[in-house]
């Protein structure tokens, strides 16, 4: 399978302070890949890199096979939004089509952003989720093969940003390849075909969330009860209880041993469900514990 991106071996360091070590991957196509990582883990850097905006100190990076006009094929939605005054919705569409051969038709773009009723507004007076909307359609108007997505649903508010990823999900069905970074790991994990964790400067989980979940091998038991917490907490196979109320997530290594545990009080326990953790969950157990569960 060919690679849209592919990264060998990237270092890079501002000064003495090295920022990525060692980084390798490949990208195929028809493919949502996530990169999560904590504050200041170098996914800009790396982002940067990748778009030729950073040089790396040693390393190769290769996209779309570093053919001449790749930057034809590629779209990019930046973690901040431009803003130009005096220049309409409208007016800023048409001129980024104007860069690309075979753009996406402007009502296609329109649409997709869903500023039909603000083509006619300067770009100033747009709301903060109106931005981010237009930054994607900017970002899709030359129909790019492979699209840079960085905190893209940042400002949108909670309808704009299930239609944004529906929108993600029909161009992967499309043959795109989408690299996103996103604080919103709840989104991500509905959409995401692959994840890599940054951390300690290098790459230390590219997978499935399926793999994640393996490697982690926690699961949620949640249920409903008036009894007190210190009964459960001193179960041998629960790792970390929280509750707020009545309500209890417990988190265990063997779902199966802890329903045995608790099956002397299921009469005081409604609603019960075991559930699979989340990728959020996932990635503070993952940043807590430094290497994968054995």
């Amino acid at each position: 399978m060919t690679s849209l991106i592919s990264v060998n071996h990237l270092n890079k360091s501002y000064g003495k302070k090295e920022i990525l070590h060692d980084i390798s991957f490949d990208i195929p196509n028809h493919q949502i890949v996530a990169l999560i990582g904590e504050n200041g883990a170098g996914k800009s850097t790396l982002i940067n890199i990748l778009l030729n905006l950073v040089s790396a100190n040693s390393g190769t990076v290769s996209i779309l096979d570093s053919q001449k006009n790749f930057h034809e094929h590629i779209g990019v939605m930046m973690q901040q939004n431009i803003s130009i005054t005096r220049i309409t919705v409208k007016e800023i569409l048409k001129l980024t089509q104007s860069y690309y051969q075979h753009p996406l038709p402007y009502e296609t773009l329109i649409k997709l952003a869903d500023l039909k009723d603000l083509e006619n507004s300067e770009m100033p007076k747009l709301s903060g989720g109106q931005k981010r909307r237009l930054s994607f359609a900017l970002a899709i108007a030359g129909n790019p093969d492979l699209l840079f997505l960085d905190e893209p649903t940042a400002g949108m508010d909670s309808q704009s940003r299930t239609k944004f990823w529906q929108d993600i999900m029909t161009m992967k069905d499309q043959h795109k390849t989408i690299f996103v970074t996103s604080h919103y790991l709840e989104e991500l994990e509905t959409v995401a075909d692959r994840i890599m964790i940054l951390q300690n400067k290098s790459i230390s989980f590219d997978g499935t969330l399926a793999d994640l979940r393996n490697l982690e091998g926690e699961k949620l038991i949640e249920f409903d009860s008036q009894l007190t917490p210190e009964l459960f907490q001193k179960l041998p196979e629960v790792i970390v209880l929280e509750h707020i109320g009545q309500h209890y997530q417990l988190t265990t290594k063997d779902a199966e041993s802890l329903i045995h545990e608790i099956t002397p009080y299921l009469t005081a326990i409604t609603n019960l469900q075991v559930k699979q953790n989340s990728l959020d969950s996932l990635f503070i157990n993952f940043n807590k514990e430094g290497v994968p569960h054995e």
